[in-house]
């Protein structure tokens, strides 16, 4: 890995690597979701969209037959803490895939015709959740749990903020995102280290310097349980139950991170032997536990009977219970710790991903050299760290939402 700084400025992530000769580059700022405020909310994402579209030099049609010419692709970059734009290519076409990236990054020019058509899908897309058992029950939930925060709407905001933003709100929260003081820039393949700085120093010299982002105070208090119950046009029923859990830069992650393999995420998991292989209550059964800046919860969800949904609450506090009485036992710790380390490997397999979770761990504050050593934390977990952090989380006031099929 080697770290280097552009004369503008802006911090720029090499991983070098020996294997095919592609290369994967990424522009990510930290300005996104957790920015927004409920009448800007879905911002981000309308303002990544609208970049990939058109620029001053290029029309949507020439940009695409551009990309296409080098067998390259330009994806998008959004989630809650991170956005960006990304461009792979052959490692011979670097080149020219940075001044393509460059120009849509820099020159973006926002048609309107474009902007009210992405405006059209994003409200499309929000209808759609409404079809959507999961989503129905994660959106009420995350809503009742983050409060007005920004964490508290799906990451493509609401129909009412959707329909307010103007194309000059693109414009001034793009000069707001990608600019010198907050753009960093990570790149991954087999190519050297001088044509990667030649390109990005001749490409990316014009972006002007801005104001750096600023985290907003999240002040999330839960003083008793919340329960909230709907009814829904659904055949099934569904539980999502979550409880305040750690942010991404608290000391009890890692351990967390492994209670989330211990009880879901695994079809030799707590929750799934005992809920849907012994006893048969549940359909779907999984746990969610999203790495986030700010605050973040530990949910347990399943799409069930909705004559099973008494029984089914009373086995998952048994089991939450359970967790926070007795320690795990060694053998099953470990074959966590393997499950982990397999997914974990696996998931990093890619150029693309190595210059995703490099950026990803520089932007949320972990650092980039900390994905390297992230499965020796995990490997230092021990039983007394479950015990402790489940008896942290789950003695906590809970937010459950439970959707009823109507009728």
């Amino acid at each position: 890995m080697e770290v280097f700084t552009l004369k503008n400025g802006i911090n720029v992530l090499f991983d070098k690597t020996n294997e095919a000769e592609i290369v994967s580059l990424r522009v990510l700022t930290p300005i996104s979701v957790i920015n927004e405020r409920a009448f800007n909310a879905g911002i981000s994402g309308l303002t990544l969209k609208l970049m990939s579209y058109s620029t001053k030099k290029r029309s949507s049609g020439v940009l695409a037959k551009h990309i296409g010419n080098i067998g390259a692709d330009l994806s998008l970059d959004l989630s809650y803490d991170m956005a960006g734009l990304s461009m792979s290519c052959l490692s011979e076409y670097f080149d020219k895939a940075t001044e393509l990236l460059a120009d849509v990054v820099l020159n973006s020019v926002f048609d309107e015709k474009e902007f009210v058509f992405e405006k059209e899908n994003a409200i499309a897309a929000l209808n759609s959740r409404k079809d959507s058992i999961g989503a129905t029950a994660i959106d009420i939930f995350t809503k009742l749990f983050y409060g007005d925060t920004s964490y508290s709407l799906p990451v493509i905001g609401s129909k009412d903020s959707i329909q307010k933003i103007t194309r000059q709100d693109l414009i001034n929260w793009h000069k707001y995102s990608y600019n010198v003081s907050n753009i960093l820039i990570s790149v991954a393949g087999n190519i050297p280290s001088d044509v990667v700085k030649e390109s990005l120093e001749k490409y990316f010299s014009d972006i002007f310097l801005g104001n750096k982002s600023e985290l907003p105070v999240f002040n999330i208090i839960h003083t008793e349980d919340v329960k909230k119950e709907i009814k829904g046009k659904f055949n099934q029923a569904y539980i999502f139950k979550g409880f305040p859990a750690p942010s991404i830069n608290n000391k009890d992650l890692i351990a967390a991170k492994v209670i989330n393999s211990v009880l879901g995420s695994r079809m030799t998991s707590r929750l799934f032997v005992e809920l849907r292989e012994k006893l048969g209550l549940a359909y779907d059964v999984n746990t969610s536990y999203p790495s986030r800046k700010k605050d973040s919860y530990f949910a347990v969800y399943i799409g069930l009977d909705k004559g099973n949904i008494d029984l089914t609450l009373k086995k998952i506090d048994e089991i939450l219970k359970n967790l926070c009485s007795v320690k795990i036992l060694e053998k099953e710790l470990k074959d966590v710790k393997i499950y982990i380390k397999g997914v974990y490997l696996l998931d990093r397999q890619t150029i693309n991903k190595k210059s995703y979770y490099n950026g990803w761990r520089e932007i949320v504050g972990q650092g980039y050299k900390y994905d390297a050593e992230y499965l020796n934390d995990v490997e230092r977990v021990t039983e007394q760290d479950i015990f402790d952090v489940a008896n942290k989380i789950f003695t906590e006031k809970s937010v459950c939402v439970i959707v009823n099929p109507e009728g």
